[in-house]
């Protein structure tokens, strides 16, 4: 590959040649993050989609280094034009690492949004869940309103993996709630 390229010709390969570990990889090497972040916003369904997903590779290489870009990416989910990958790949990069203190409001009441519509993907509803809990945890009064949402999602029309979801956080939010008593 040469040594300058152009970022979003290589989002928009075709899904044959896309491989996002590499392109991580790649453009944190050549310190290019800032330009990732800003095709994360793009208005191209396709480019914005894939460069989430770069993002999200990135942050397992190295997380850090995304944490300026945590304010940006947490508002871009008032968008209501996103590409639902997108929104996957940005509760995805939060339901590991930590929702900076002044956005925990604001994840908490979008992501109670995906979770209680049940036309949101999958996996969009599932990590919600965990960014719920994961913020919730220091405080009883918000795992028992999480808790109350999720015995309400659980019925037997929800997907198999909506309602694993469900059984884990039941069980990880009655845990956290005994250590508390």
């Amino acid at each position: 590959m040469p040594v300058d390229y152009n970022l979003s010709n290589e989002l928009i390969d075709h899904i044959k040649f896309f491989n996002p570990k590499h392109l991580a990889q790649d453009v944190l090497n050549r310190k290019r993050l800032s330009e990732l972040v800003s095709l994360c916003f793009d208005k191209d369904l396709l480019i914005s989609s894939r460069a989430t997903w770069v993002l999200w590779h990135c942050s397992d290489i190295d997380f850090n280094a995304l944490i300026p870009y945590h304010i940006n990416l947490i508002n871009n989910l008032k968008n209501k034009n996103l590409h639902n990958g997108v929104i996957r790949n940005t509760l995805r990069l939060f339901q590991k690492h930590a929702v900076p203190k002044k956005k925990e409001s604001f994840m908490i009441d979008i992501c109670y949004s995906y979770i209680k519509n049940p036309n949101e993907a999958i996996a969009v509803r599932a990590f919600a869940m965990t960014i719920i809990f994961n913020i919730s945890k220091p405080y009883p009064e918000l795992l028992l309103e999480l808790k109350s949402v999720l015995e309400l999602l659980n019925h037997p029309d929800e997907s198999g993996g909506i309602k694993s979801r469900i059984k884990n956080t039941l069980k990880d939010i009655d845990k956290v709630l005994k250590l508390n008593n």
